[in-house]
Order: C-alpha cells, then structure tokens, then sequence
C-alpha cells in the first residue's frame, strides 16, 4: 500500500497524541517533523452527546490514478465517553473506546493491519468538536481558524488539513500533507449499516 493509503486510514509517522482528563488542560506533545498533530480531546469537551453514523468515502492517488475506498464509522459521545466502530463490507473492523484517560481498541482478526481508528477519531474530532477545544489540544507551533462552513488546521504557515461543510449532511475533509480526501456523509438513524450492534 502507498502512504498516502496508510495515511487515509491510518496513522502514519504521526506523534502520540495527549491525553487529558474532562476538566483538565490537555498535554500538548510535539510531534516530529513533518508528523501531523492527531487529536484525543476529553468527551466532555464536546459539550453535547452525539449518535450518529457516517458513510466516509476515501480518496487518494496512486500513480496519477484516484482511488476510492469506503467505510461506514458509528460515533457515540457523551461528557464520558467517545465512542467509535469501523465497518467494512457489513462487518466491524476495529471499535475504539475513549474516555479522556485511558485509549481501548479492538479489532477484527481480518481488519487490515493498518486500520487505524485513532486516525479516524482525530479526523471526526477535527470536523465535530468545538474549536476553541481543539484548539486548547493543538502542539506549539499548530493553529486551527474555523467558521461555519469552513475549519482549517495549520503548522505554521502551512495548510495541513481543510474541513468544509457543504450542506447539513456532507462534510468534505482534504489532508492536504497526507495525500488523501474524506467525504463523510451522515445518515439517517435508522440506517442498517449491519454493524452488529452499537458503536
């Protein structure tokens, strides 16, 4: 696989992120050169509980060709936990537990070893959560504008990743230092994603 490919659905060179308790200051990590700062923001900084499930279509370029892969990503979260299963092809993948302190996955036997779910949580955090938190999570050197439809992660003058909102369902996320693009789409509740259960 090319690293743009691991970079799309996992972490590739990125730095440990911090973990920080809800209510406590989150420890900033600096990442190596060149890493992309991934975020584990505590559940309760979203300030609000979320359900939802997500179809994210993956985009990257392999020898001047797109390719695309897709996923589908269940998200729960609450002032305790953030929650989050990955589904390929109807079955789970990998399920992620996170409560501001301690960091749970598992995974399938047969999920890809690069599967990566931090990298997928660190990229919904980036589109979901405040960004007065993010910010607060982001490494020295590290800065994130955001508005209404528009959300910009940088390392000093660069642009490392875009996040627009297109309409109320679609969000478009573009890495630009990784290589890849994420069309995350959410849908409707009742949605069978044969998922075996909740996130």
């Amino acid at each position: 696989m090319t690293r743009a490919t691991l970079s799309a659905l996992a972490l590739a060179a990125a730095m440990a992120a911090g973990c920080a308790a809800p209510g406590s200051a989150p420890e900033r990590t600096v990442p190596a050169a060149g890493a992309t700062a991934l975020l584990r923001l505590p559940p309760a900084s979203l300030q609000r509980e979320l359900k939802l499930q997500q179809h994210i279509t993956v985009e990257f370029t392999v020898l001047g060709r797109t390719e695309r892969r897709e996923l589908l990503a269940l998200l729960e979260a609450d002032a305790a936990h953030t929650r989050l299963a990955a589904v390929g092809g109807g079955q789970v993948l990998a399920r992620l537990d996170w409560d501001g302190t301690t960091l749970q996955v598992s995974r399938a036997p047969w999920a890809p070893a690069e599967l990566q779910p931090e990298r997928i949580l660190s990229d919904l955090q980036l589109t979901l959560w405040p960004a007065a938190a993010v910010r607060a999570a982001l490494p020295a050197g590290w800065s994130f504008d955001a508005t209404p439809t528009l959300r910009q992660l940088r390392q000093g003058s660069e642009t490392v990743a875009e996040i627009r909102y297109p309409d109320v369902v679609t969000t478009l996320f573009v890495q630009h230092r990784d290589g890849y693009r994420l069309t995350i789409r959410n849908l409707p509740a009742e949605a069978n994603v044969n998922a075996g259960g909740s996130a």
